[in-house]
């Protein structure tokens, strides 16, 4: 991700088919996304990265890497009019440069109950499900679970799709 595509990544964060299953749903302003853009990309731990298929820009990745020994986190969304498959195929590559050029060791993930489609979507990329916290978000209005999922190298490494698989 370059400094040229905020607006589109913001615009994306904050249309409300993406907001609604986000951790914090509310909509980010111009000047905290510059803020966490500007911190974010000096962090050598987080890899900020762009989908881009067709010349057209389809999606946001995020990697947060732990202090010590290749354990990241990911957070991702597609452009709200995103062809079907775009995750499929967006999440796909984007683990490969994980495990491949970042050298990860493992990618874990938390999930709202509310978000079916990212649950479905971490398994049959073939993460584990390691836990559910029940009741662990509050949005407001309710209590949602959130279920952890995690995937290893090496899980990948024997299990993984074909990349011819994660085309569109």
């Amino acid at each position: 991700m370059e400094e040229r595509d905020l607006q589109s990544v913001l615009s994306w964060r904050n249309h409300p088919e993406v907001r609604r299953y986000m951790f914090n749903s509310g909509e980010i302003s111009w000047s905290e996304h510059v803020a966490w853009f500007a911190a974010a990309s000096t962090n050598p731990r987080k890899h900020l990265l762009v989908f881009e298929s067709g010349g057209a820009l389809l999606g946001f990745i995020n990697f947060s890497e732990s202090a010590v020994g290749g354990i990241a986190e990911w957070g991702f969304h597609a452009t709200p009019d995103a062809p079907k498959g775009t995750g499929k195929h967006m999440l796909g590559l984007a683990l490969s440069y994980g495990f491949t050029h970042l050298g990860l060791h493992k990618v874990s993930a938390q999930v709202l109950q509310g978000n079916p489609r990212s649950l479905a979507l971490h398994r049959k990329l073939g993460f584990m499900e390691e836990g559910c916290l029940r009741e662990q978000h509050s949005d407001g209005s309710g209590y949602q679970s959130v279920y952890c999922f995690g995937l290893l190298q090496r899980e990948w490494q024997t299990s993984k799709v074909a990349v011819e698989d994660y085309l569109i």
